[in-house]
């Protein structure tokens, strides 16, 4: 089966932002007087950040707005991972199309300057991850149809939770975490490793079993 389109998350994907992003969020919930551990955000990481606020307070939306601005108080200190670059040139040369489907807000895309591919914020749908709605418009965006023949790689749950339920390959990526996941097809631990997986999808008819390379 050929791949003909990738979507692919952000925060923590391509972008390596999970350090910040962990501290603005323990940040903002001190704000509030809320103590939460990295630990107990990290799993959470990846959802809409009221959704994520919502579980530990009432004042979610304000406690999004504090991480959001210690967050971007800190874009100095972040950057897409070395390979990123030279896999998009890879996999647009090859005819496969890209997107990317992310829990942020549009402004924050904006500042990273984020333009190699169509964006679907948490601004541009109703319900954020782990629904289906923004890989759905992001597939569209591309101009595909055949959720059969679209890869999502993530690296959360909420990532790989939508990905299966329309149809497509999911791929966890790992950035060298032991990270266990029971909706994923493949792990990976590094963005330019998803072309290994498309060159494998190629010999095969169908979206495989769960849990696949590393």
């Amino acid at each position: 089966m050929r791949i003909e389109g990738i979507i692919f998350d952000l925060d923590g994907t391509i972008l390596d932002s999970r350090k910040v992003r962990l501290d603005a969020w323990v940040s903002a919930f001190r704000q509030f007087g809320i103590s939460v551990s990295r630990d107990e955000i990290g799993p959470l990481l990846g959802l809409p950040g009221v959704d994520l606020a919502g579980r530990y307070s009432d004042k979610a939306f304000e406690i999004e707005e504090a991480e959001e601005i210690y967050f971007r108080g800190h874009l100095a200190d972040l950057s897409f991972y070395p390979d990123v670059e030279d896999t998009i040139d890879t996999l647009k040369k090859s005819g496969i199309k890209i997107s990317i489907v992310t829990s942020s807000r549009r402004k924050f895309v904006e500042m990273l300057g984020v333009s190699f591919c169509p964006v679907v914020t948490i601004d541009d749908v109703t319900v954020g991850k782990p629904d289906p709605e923004g890989y759905i418009k992001a597939v569209q965006l591309m101009g595909l149809s055949d959720y059969h023949r679209i890869m999502v790689v993530g690296d959360a749950l909420s990532d790989m939770e939508p990905a299966i339920e329309i149809g497509a390959v999911s791929v966890l990526i790992r950035h060298g975490a032991k990270t266990e996941c029971s909706k994923c097809n493949y792990y990976i631990d590094e963005v330019r490793e998803c072309l290994g997986v498309i060159s494998e999808l190629e010999k095969i008819d169908k979206v495989p079993d769960r849990n696949k390379g590393k």
